[in-house]
């Protein structure tokens, strides 16, 4: 068990950021289930959330340095 917690420990943060990523795109961008049946329609379903949560990000940083 404490193993485990030391695990949990070292690699809470990097843990922390990736699934706030995850979280935003299944909250905001309809990623919590599939819109289309098939592999290649629904890996341009993430590609395209992608980009728009990325454009989004950008704006938003811009906004920021530019303040």
């Amino acid at each position: 068990m404490a193993r485990l917690e030391a695990h949990d420990a070292a690699v809470r943060r990097v843990r922390c950021r990736v699934e706030n990523v995850f979280d935003t795109c299944k909250r905001s961008y309809g990623l919590a289930r599939m819109r289309w049946l098939g592999l290649a329609q629904a890996g341009l379903q993430v590609r395209l959330a992608a980009v728009a949560c990325n454009l989004r990000r950008t704006l938003t940083l811009l906004h920021a340095a530019m303040a």
